[in-house]
């Protein structure tokens, strides 16, 4: 029985440093103008998620995603970990943000390097993204957690989250975050659609993301195509938020790319090996 748990321990040992080993990303950066598939409301650890930024990077690429932005609740650590540790790589990109968190409103502040006040109205808040050339995006803005409704404050908007997984467990929820879009629109008709995953490590990266039309495959490109309203919002069962043209447009882009890598390699089936020899190491150590 000790010869089999050794076993096991050394063979799940032996799965993970493989795997980690060999699942190397190997997607290149598209040339632009293209369009390019973005999650604007992602978690990182140490923080508010359970992935460090780095894996963060390595989970988008598998998911077939561009560009991701760290939007951890007012705090901005997780940023300068991840460059310090030179793990980082050029693509997919990622950017620096924050999820603005208050009483009133949650926010997520893209591109800011500075953290935004959270004593700020959500009218305040946006000059102040704005003057770090970042772009603001109200985030899960139903209800319960948005009622600073300034109707100024809506039509600085950069963007808004119309697809977010909460409509998978909620009714309610698709309902109103395309309210709180079309009030946004009334007042601010260029503001764009955002789709995002509020990814924390439980469900996957990316099951509702964005599609940007972007001039330049770059961090610029991508704030850019938001503060221009280049986007749509995709969520689950084919939900397809956005100007006519530009559904028209992403819809021919899906058709031609390239399905994304799903992890379904040689690292998956390490991964599940060493997954299967834990389970032999627990089973073997529980009381019979």
């Amino acid at each position: 029985m000790i010869g089999a748990r050794k076993g096991a321990g050394v063979l799940f040992v032996a799965s993970v440093i493989a795997g980690t080993l060999i699942d190397a990303p190997h997607r290149t950066a598209p040339g632009g103008p293209t369009v390019l598939t973005g999650d604007f409301h992602v978690h990182a650890f140490p923080a508010d998620g359970m992935l460090p930024v780095w894996e963060i990077q390595r989970e988008a690429e598998r998911r077939g995603l561009d560009v991701v932005a760290i939007t951890n609740h007012n705090r901005n650590f997780a940023m300068p970990l991840a460059g310090a540790t030179g793990l980082l790589k050029d693509y997919p990109i990622v950017i620096a943000s924050q999820e603005l968190t208050t009483a009133h409103y949650h926010m997520a502040a893209v591109g800011v390097d500075e953290m935004i006040d959270w004593r700020l109205t959500a009218l305040d808040a946006i000059t102040a993204i704005h003057a770090q050339g970042g772009v603001a995006i109200a985030s899960h803005p139903v209800p319960i957690s948005w009622t600073d409704l300034d109707s100024r404050a809506l039509a600085s908007l950069d963007g808004a989250e119309v697809a977010h997984p909460t409509i998978l467990g909620v009714r309610k929820r698709e309902f109103q975050l395309r309210q709180f879009y079309e009030r946004t629109r009334s007042v601010n008709p260029g503001v764009a659609p955002i789709g995002s995953t509020d990814y924390h490590g439980g469900a996957p990266l990316g099951v509702c993301r964005t599609y940007l039309v972007v001039d330049e495959v770059s961090r610029k490109g991508v704030l850019d195509a938001i503060r221009g309203g280049r986007t749509v919002a995709s969520g689950p069962g084919g939900l397809l938020v956005g100007d006519t043209d530009l559904v028209r447009a992403v819809q021919d882009h899906l058709g031609n790319a390239q399905p994304p890598n799903f992890g379904w390699a040689a690292s998956t089936w390490l991964a599940l090996l060493a997954l299967i020899s834990l389970a032999v190491v627990v089973v073997r150590d529980s009381p019979q």
